[in-house]
């Protein structure tokens, strides 16, 4: 490089130095200028403003020699590519101090450069001139004597105009960019000034300090002479290895021995008083024989370790990089927390025990339980042990000491850890003195299996036995009050809610879609009260505003003896509707449970059933904080989807029907949050709600192969909706029942059917009626609300559903619906074609979840067996058209149980179709078009008259 010798390279940029003895002038020239389109080329000396000057002459023979020398490329691209600028970037990031912040002082012949408070980053030892070089680049030459030059000023000056706008707006506001901060850092001057004046050659040496433990990396020039002893930060020596590796894959003494460690703690002394913790390292040899090295701070280098017995580095496995590496030492009371603490590490190794205390365990969890009992059904007379290990303790001991605040309770095998989300659950469903109850055994028992062990007198083992097996004191018995018969799963699921109610317990029945939940919660009802069970207080519905009319509707018909009353719209009367006596069943609505909450809450009900539960799911709803409020010897949940996004959700329902039972929601998330938890941990849970959920699916409660359930489910008119219905009523409604009432000449069939048609399209939704498609969502219908809500259970219980209607519009909106709602979907309308692919897609694909189809087009000719799921959204004239459609479904190759939903606008005229269809069912032989006058064959005209009448 001597003869680029007064040369200095940045970026773009190359600069002349006029050494000491010449005439003090410096040119510079900058490939590259912000704002200007030719290169920058400037000399301080006069004779370059008139003409170029012999120091840019000299420079471009300069440039001409530094592009020969570095094979065409300029020397920022040749910089970048050595691996001192590689070495230079790492040390950068681990310590980035610049020029003008580092000291340097002469020591023993060689020029230390350290931080500002004293740590050694580097040692120049070569004596050469280049020695000079060097501080003149970093700044720290003696200045004045006129020896020097300052190559620093020149580098700084390079620099400054290659700056972008965006760079010397941030220097002028005194914030160099990170591109200044690292061309003026100390690490890159170092680079530079070894590459500019050795090139890329040379080698690098590792060597570490016995006494200091510092590692220290030595340079040496081609010609074999040290010239840097660098210091490499603890952080950064496995990096700098690896890199120098790669660029020096025949260097031996960069390599890292291939022996296996593992870093260790281990845990030594006489639990009776004190132990200490010491840190230590276990190696393998070839052979597989141990040895042991005690670690020693100064030696350590992240996951690297100079073993000073061996004289070799070699790497730690284990993720030993995070061990701490001082000796502690713990008194007796300090041994369980630091156990505690550090139990992964026990579990996984890295934390061993010596031989004395290799019997202490910290217990998180009960290992089993005695539940010791007397000869009543008293819970008073009931004593609990937990064992742990070897040990067995009275509950009530481990609630007095959480009460006291104690973290640990010391046993003879350890220590009870009284935190652990199972001991705190154990402790708060107990209460503070440790007692029983029949929710706190059935958690154990859940949580335990088999480990709870009843013991004691028979009789009240006998009592506990029937707690733990979830059998009421009397079985299920038919009863006059209830005038449908039980299938033995129904029969089943009464003697449960009985049991609940009983022990005045809550749960959740979360029976499959068609099942008959509703029929469950009457058989209660009913049962308690006949068998004089009921007590003082009435029974309270809460349920959706859509199912209000199915609940009335259910009950006045399979369960005349419960006095049923609505405490729904604008003119409800709650103490009018409790006056009827303690067999009252109040049905209301979640939003009239919200704004009446405070009423509601004054009244202490025997049992409150929350029908389609999942509308509390979320704590922070008002309607949720309503629920809390309400009184009862029992809360029960109905729906078919307990769990619809995260077991959260499961959470805050249980939270209404059995407040506490799985604690706070802080200690449950810590148990069972994440998105996914340990499989042991949801064995667990389920084993814990085992007691108060209960869930059959059609398939594993129904022998018959197929059954089909029908349901006639009702919902009212919107305000606006029943004002149109009436008016149509009203006007031309009137003058067809004028005719109709006076006998004279034949029925107008063809009028009434279509002003028929009308008002059914009315019921269906105002926006097909008025032909306002476009519109719909400016229009309310009680019937729409009502169908998207059972859609929507349908969907989220992973049915798949075929809807029917006879009103092409009505398609065109649900398809609306579920293009917004991304439901995948086919469409079968008289105008299809492909039928059998249409059909094909949804039977076969799981993704493909509706199926919406014309009555006329989709009622005969294909097989939906794919579906579960049928909702006709309106009525036809009679049964056999309906039955027809059904049974596409329902029909042989159907594996599951069928569920039919009928859609029936309560005061209207598809509440009487409805109820004339039940009475002539076998009179309905005959398929009736819509524009056909064979209407006669349905409807008699005083019939037609009732369908007519206004809501």
């Amino acid at each position: 490089m001597s003869d680029l010798i007064n040369f200095e390279f940045l970026g773009t940029g190359i600069g002349l130095l006029s050494m000491p003895g010449g005439d003090g002038h410096t040119a510079i020239y900058v490939g590259k200028v912000a704002n200007l389109s030719r290169p920058l080329r400037s000399c301080t000396c006069r004779e370059s403003n008139r003409k170029t000057c012999r120091h840019l002459l000299a420079l471009a023979k300069g440039v001409a020699s530094a592009r020969k020398r570095w094979s065409g490329r300029s020397f920022q691209e040749f910089f970048e590519s050595t691996v001192w600028h590689r070495l230079a970037g790492l040390l950068h990031e681990a310590r980035p101090p610049a020029c003008d912040v580092v000291r340097v002082a002469s020591v023993g012949g060689a020029v230390r450069v350290t931080m500002p408070d004293g740590r050694e980053l580097l040692r120049y030892v070569d004596a050469s001139p280049a020695r000079l070089r060097f501080l003149e680049r970093t700044g720290k030459a003696p200045v004045g004597d006129g020896s020097t030059v300052d190559r620093a000023e020149l580098l700084e000056r390079l620099a400054l105009f290659q700056l972008n706008t965006s760079e010397y707006r941030l220097r002028q506001a005194g914030m160099p960019s990170n591109r200044e901060s690292w061309q003026r850092s100390i690490w890159y001057r170092v680079a530079y000034h070894c590459v500019r004046e050795f090139g890329d050659g040379g080698t690098f040496h590792p060597a570490v300090d016995k006494e200091e433990g510092t590692f220290v990396v030595t340079y040496r020039d081609p010609e074999g002479r040290a010239v840097l002893e660098i210091s490499v930060p603890r952080p950064r020596v496995d990096q700098m290895l690896r890199l120098l590796a790669t660029a020096y894959p025949a260097q031996d003494d960069l390599k890292v021995r291939p022996i296996p460690l593992q870093a260790l703690r281990k845990v030594m002394g006489d639990s009776d008083l004190e132990v200490e913790v010491r840190p230590v390292l276990r190696a393998l040899d070839e052979h597989g024989v141990e040895r042991f090295f005690e670690i020693r701070e100064r030696f350590r280098y992240g996951d690297l370790a100079y073993l000073w017995e061996l004289g070799v580095l070699v790497r730690i496995d284990g993720g030993a990089a995070d061990q701490p590496l001082t000796r502690l030492r713990l008194e007796r009371g300090q041994i369980a927390t630091f156990l505690d603490e550090n139990r992964d590490a026990l579990a996984e190794g890295t934390l061993v025990l010596d031989q004395p205390l290799q019997h202490l365990n910290v217990f998180k969890e009960v290992d089993d339980l005695r539940v010791l009992v007397g000869e009543g059904e008293r819970w008073d007379e009931v004593t609990v042990y937990c064992g742990f290990g070897d040990d067995e303790i009275p509950l009530t001991e481990i609630a007095q000491a959480k009460k006291a605040g104690l973290p640990f309770l010391e046993t003879e095998s350890g220590w009870v850890d009284l935190n652990s989300p199972a001991i705190r659950s154990l402790t708060a469903l107990g209460g503070a003195t440790g007692e029983m109850s029949a929710g706190h055994l059935l958690r154990l028992k859940g949580a335990l299996g088999e480990g709870v062990r009843l013991a004691g007198e028979e009789a009240g083992r006998e009592w506990l036995d029937r707690i733990i097996d979830l059998r009421p004191s009397e079985p299920w018995r038919a009863t006059p009050g209830l005038r449908s018969e039980l299938r033995p799963y129904q029969r089943h699921g009464v003697d449960w809610l009985r049991f609940l109610v009983e022990n005045r317990l809550g749960g959740l029945l979360c029976d499959d879609m068609g099942l008959g939940k509703t029929h469950q919660a009457m058989a209660l009802m009913v049962s308690l009260l006949e068998q004089g069970e009921g007590g003082e207080g009435p029974f309270l519905v809460v349920c959706p505003t859509s199912v209000v009319p199915h609940w009335e509707n259910k009950i006045r018909e399979h369960a005349p003896g419960l006095k049923v009353e609505v405490h729904h719209g604008p003119d409800r009367d709650l103490e009018t509707s409790l006056s009827v006596g303690p067999r009252a069943v109040i049905l209301t609505s979640y939003g009239v449970m919200l704004r009446d909450a405070k009423a509601l809450a004054k009244v202490a009900f025997r049992v409150i059933f929350f029908d389609e539960i999942q509308h509390l799911k979320n704590r922070q709803t008002q309607a949720f904080k309503a629920a809390r409020t309400l009184k009862a010897e029992s809360f029960l949940g109905l729906t078919g989807t307990p769990v619809e996004n995260a077991l959260q959700e499961l959470k805050t329902l249980m939270d209404v029907v059995l407040p506490g039972y799985l604690g706070t929601d802080a200690e449950f998330a810590e148990r069972y949050g994440g998105d996914r938890p340990p499989r042991a941990l949801l064995d667990e849970l389920r084993r814990s709600l085992a007691p108060f959920v209960l869930r059959r699916l059609k398939s594993s409660v129904l022998d018959e192969l197929p059954e089909k359930f029908e349901d006639l489910r009702f919902c009212s008119l919107a305000r606006a909706q029943e004002t149109l219905y009436r008016d149509v009523v009203a006007t031309r409604g009137a003058a067809l029942a004028k005719v109709l009432r006076s006998g004279d000449g034949p029925v107008p069939y063809l009028h009434v059917f279509a002003l028929l048609n009308q008002l059914k399209q009315i019921c269906d939704h105002p926006a097909l009626a008025l032909r306002d498609l476009d519109r719909a969502s400016d229009h309310v219908s009680g019937k729409w609300n009502l169908f998207k809500e059972i859609l929507a259970e349908c969907l989220d219980s992973g049915h798949k559903v075929v809807v029917f209607s006879q009103y092409l519009g009505m398609i065109e909106l649900m398809r609306r619906h579920l293009v917004a709602g991304g439901t995948e979907h086919e469409i079968l309308i008289g105008k299809s074609r492909n039928r059998g692919a249409l059909v094909e897609r949804f039977n076969n694909d799981p993704d493909c979840r509706v199926f919406l189809a014309s009555l006329k087009a989709g009622g005969t000719g294909i097989d939906l067996v794919g579906a579960s799921i049928v909702i006709h959204y309106d009525r036809w004239w009679n049964a056999a058209r309906e039955d027809q459609a059904t049974d596409r479904v329902h029909r042989i190759g159907q594996k599951r149980a069928v569920q039919v939903f009928k859609l029936v606008t309560q005061g209207t005229l598809e509440e009487r179709i409805a109820a004339m269809i039940d009475r002539k069912r076998q009179l309905l032989e005959d398929v009736v078009e819509e524009d056909d006058p064979r209407l006669s064959k349905v409807f008699s005209r005083e019939e037609l008259l009732e369908l007519l009448s206004p809501p």
